[in-house]
Parts: C-alpha cells; structure tokens; sequence
C-alpha cells in the first residue's frame, strides 16, 4: 500500500509539477511540494478515521450509509465518475508525455488503448497483483532517481537556486495549490482500506507514503531548479529534460530510455488503481457480483474520456492549473470531512441514547 500511495501521487507530479509550480514561484518552486506535504497528512488522517469506523467499506459504500440511500448514491455515482474523469485525464497526460519526447506521430488513440487493455488485465487479475508490480519495481525507480540525481550534480549551479524565498507568501502558497490537490489523490486508499491485511497500518503507512512523496518531490524540484534556474517554468517535461542530461562518459548514457520505461509501469500501477476504484464502485453502487462485469465497457469509456476532453497539451496543461484544483479539493478533502463530521455527530448521538 506504501508504494501505491507514492506511486499515485508521483508518477505523474514527479513529469509535470515542477514545470507547474516554477512557473509561478520561479526558483522557489521547491518549498510548493514540501507545503503540499501538510495537506496530504489531513487526508490520510481523515480517511484512515473514516475507514476505522467503517472497516469492511469502501468510500462509496458508507457515504450511503451517512447520507442516506438517495443523496448517498448520488454523491457515491459522482464519485465513480470522478475516478473515471481524472483517469482519462491520467491516460492523456501519459501520451502526451510519450508523443512529445520518443514516439510523436503516433496516435493518442493507440497510446490510450494500449494503457488501458494493460490495466483493465491488471485490475481482471485483483488488486493485489497491481500492488504486487509496485513492489517490484519501486525499489528500482528509486535507485535510479538517486542515480540521476548524482550524474547531474555536475550539471547544477547553486546560483541558480538563490536568492531564495524571494516571492512572498502569497505567490508560494499559489504555488502549492496544484501540488495539494495532486498530493490528495492519496485518498484513493478509502477504495481499498477493506482489503488491506493490516488495516491497523494504515495510517502509518500512508503518513511514511506522504512523506516520502513530499521527499522525491522536493529533492526533484530542487535539482530541475539547479540545473535550469528560472527556465524550468517553461518546460512542460522538466525531469524528462533533466533526465537527459545525465550520464556518466561514453559508457553510461541514454539514461532516459531506461527512466521512461519504468516510468511507464509507474503509470500503469496509477491509471489502474483508478480504473480499479471506478470499477469497484460501480459495482458496489449497483450491487453487482462480479467486477469483471464492468471491466470492458469501463475501460471503452476510459479510453474515450481521454482521447476526447483535450485537443492538445496546452489544453491539458490549462485544466490542471485551473479547474482541476477545486475540483480535486472537493472530493479528496471537502466530502470526506463533511462525512467524517456526519460519523462523529452519529457517535455521539448513539452515546447519548445508549451512555
């Protein structure tokens, strides 16, 4: 579960959040992540008391029971559709990233369609098999980020990162405002607290995956921001771009074809742990018995929510810098509290009939 949490957050922030955030607070684009780090604590802390109370439920399945049966389901169909929206919006950012740097004249659809039928056979052969590709291949994404980082060192001015908190609080907390809302995609562990072995650990365990978020994002901030001083802003693939520059003389380079095809797990570990929460909560929205049901015509409907909500990058890019934001402090952070107040004020009230 620790490397699902990490992994929804930074497999696409660690692409394109540093070009995001030094666009606005130029080199001190590295405090936004470590900001965003607080909020991601809140929402771990609110599911995890959610899913204490309601150990064998997912989120869709207590909202009905908070909020009643018709508004219950309505907000939880919302939900599936939230999942469904922004896991286009993932598909998108996933071929954008592949067209812009290795494979440009093939289709959005062919990159779209291949992700997806990938994930729908992860998400057909259960959750734990997707978890299971996480642990195997974290340990070498984090070897070869540290790798990357020390090959590039040569490449980074110190002078570049100075003077720092040169913008005011103002334009910094701007700044953090993408980072936040990215950081709560970690509330996605409200769809799986029922299945997890060690329910106990899992407030822990998200706490050590925020944190370590909140590390690689920083660490990758900083070293973009060092290498390319105030131009990060205008590179829409800034780590890709830093990536590049490692090496080590004529033996050790093309680090990037290494680093994109192990990017490329992390996306399917983040595109189908959100198919995975869409399908689920369709099925338990409809009482459904089977997952596998849903899986096919969910998954057309994924590739054709991400192929058509965009016609370019700068259009994506504009979503998730506007309304994207609010639209993800709603359901990460807004319903779940108002549902952690309900389940409170439900206690209490049973403690005053039954003392």
């Amino acid at each position: 579960m620790v490397y699902l949490l990490i992994n929804v957050v930074g497999a696409t922030a660690l692409v394109f959040l540093p070009g995001l955030t030094a666009s606005i607070a130029g080199r001190d684009a590295w405090v936004a992540p470590l900001l965003a780090t607080l909020p991601g604590f809140y929402v771990i802390l609110v599911i995890t008391a959610l899913g204490r109370r309601f150990p064998d439920r997912t989120i869709v399945q207590y909202i009905e029971k908070l909020l009643g049966p018709w508004l219950g389901k309505i907000i939880a169909f919302f939900y599936v559709l939230f999942f469904l929206h922004v896991n286009g919006v993932i598909v998108r950012e996933f071929g954008e990233l592949v067209a812009a740097t290795i494979m440009p004249q093939t289709p959005q659809v062919v990159y779209a369609t291949l992700m997806v039928a990938v994930c729908s056979y992860g998400v057909y052969q259960g959750l734990e098999v997707i978890a299971r590709v996480m642990e195997l291949v974290y340990p070498m994404m984090f070897t070869l980020f540290g790798l990357i980082l020390i090959l590039v060192s040569g490449h980074m001015q110190l002078a570049n990162l100075f003077p720092m908190l040169q913008h005011d609080f103002k334009t910094i907390i701007r700044a953090s405002l993408n980072p936040i809302a990215w950081r709560g995609e970690v509330f996605l562990l409200g769809m799986s607290f029922p299945y997890l072995a060690r329910s106990d650990l899992a407030r822990r365990n998200g706490i050590i995956a925020v944190l370590v978020i909140g590390l690689i994002l920083t660490l990758n901030a900083i070293a973009c921001t060092a290498v390319f001083g105030v131009t990060t802003g205008r590179l829409n693939f800034a780590t890709f771009e830093l990536v590049r520059l490692a090496g080590f003389g004529t033996f050790l380079t093309r680090l990037d074809a290494i680093w994109i095809i192990i990017w490329i797990v992390g996306i399917f570990g983040k595109v189908a742990l959100f198919h995975y929460a869409a399908i689920m909560g369709t099925v338990q929205l409809l009482r459904l018995k089977d997952h596998r049901t849903v899986i096919v015509p969910l998954s057309i409907l994924l590739i054709a929510l991400s192929l058509s909500q965009f016609e370019n990058l700068t259009e994506m890019v504009a979503w998730i810098t506007g309304p994207w934001i609010p639209y993800a402090y709603l359901f990460e952070m807004g319903i779940p509290t108002v549902l952690l107040l309900l389940a409170f004020l439900r206690e209490k009230s049973a403690f005053k009939r039954n003392p």
